[in-house]
């Protein structure tokens, strides 16, 4: 079961990608920062967000940095 981290991120890509490729976006983030979607928490946050950031980037640059921040401000 995901982390209240992980899925509040899921929430929000969901409305543009899919819930799918939402999930899949963020189990890749985590595998870059050696994090599990289960235990993600507050503490890790900065650090994945900036793997996230990459991941989202074929979203285009400007929407994959808002992304960012708004992971950030969870």
């Amino acid at each position: 079961m995901p982390s209240e981290i992980s899925q509040k991120v899921v929430d929000l890509l969901s409305p543009s990608v899919g819930e799918f490729m939402a999930k899949a976006k963020v189990t890749a983030a985590c595998k870059m920062a050696n994090m599990d979607t289960d235990t993600l928490d507050k503490s890790q946050l900065k650090e994945f967000a900036d793997k996230f950031e990459k991941v989202c980037l074929n979203l285009g640059p400007e929407i994959a940095k808002n992304l960012k921040q708004k992971v950030l401000a969870l």
